[in-house]
């Protein structure tokens, strides 16, 4: 039997689990039958959880369909919850993901929930004066202003984008937007997860970006289908850097798993 824990980062469900009991069984194939919602744990991805020096733990983050991913933000902030449950970090943590060193801070508010700050890697200033602009906030993102991003037919228009000629070998992740009176509204098309998630903290990272790009506002609190989020930033000539991604990071239920079934 393996345990297994589930969490969920405004809507974006992961799968955490502890290398020293999975990693030797981890494949593409076992990582979709875990993730798939009809017949496995279900969940937008796996995150596996391990020991490495010079760091509290090193995330490793797998997309629904078995695909390794440099990063995911909502998952960060899933791991460092699950590092201060599991007693691996305090209230402040350091962690290594794909795409390099973050760090977080983490407050408890009940025994399964937290909210947590999370560092993001600098981005370089992209050209943002088109309605589309292309970014990496450690998953490629095309972030496109449109009027109301509810109207959007994310699964046909994710998949049109996703699966063009210029994405198709290595995809791309879309988030539509527009500006509230005080905020930013965000939808997700994620490549990996092949369809809608109710939020994306790398997404919700890299449109924050372009707002303040068009703006000049540093500091975005930003609505999603799953949850809201804050996104914090400072400008440095032609990179933003100290950009933190703060929301909150809930347990739903842990487990264990007869292996054979699988």
């Amino acid at each position: 039997m393996k345990k297994f824990y589930k969490f969920h980062g405004t809507g974006n469900d992961f799968i955490m689990i502890d290398a020293s009991q999975w990693k030797q069984d981890l494949n593409p194939g076992l990582i979709i039958q875990l993730c798939n919602r009809h017949t496995g744990i279900g969940a937008d991805g796996l995150i596996l959880i391990q020991k490495i020096q010079g760091y509290d733990f090193e995330m490793i983050y797998y997309n629904s369909d078995g695909s390794l991913a440099r990063m995911c933000g909502n998952g960060a902030r899933c791991a460092a919850a699950y590092a201060h449950l599991s007693g691996i970090c305090g209230n402040k943590s350091s962690f290594i993901a794909g795409d390099g060193p973050h760090t977080a801070s983490i407050s408890k508010v009940s025994e399964t929930e937290w909210v947590v700050d999370v560092s993001m890697e600098d981005v370089e200033i992209p050209d943002a004066t088109s309605s589309a602009v292309e970014i990496d906030t450690g998953t490629r993102h095309l972030v496109i202003r449109t009027p109301d991003p509810e109207l959007i037919d994310t699964i046909t228009e994710g998949r049109k984008i996703r699966y063009s000629e210029k994405y198709a070998s290595e995809g791309i992740n879309i988030n539509w937007f527009n500006f509230g009176d005080d905020y930013l509204s965000v939808r997700t098309y994620e490549r990996g997860v092949e369809a809608e998630t109710l939020s994306c903290g790398t997404g919700v990272t890299a449109t924050a970006i372009v707002a303040a790009i068009k703006t000049g506002q540093l500091n975005w609190n930003i609505v999603t289908k799953g949850g809201n989020l804050s996104v914090g930033m400072q400008r440095e000539n032609n990179k933003m850097s100290n950009i933190r991604l703060t929301g909150p990071a809930k347990m739903v239920f842990k487990g264990e798993l007869d292996m054979s079934q699988f």
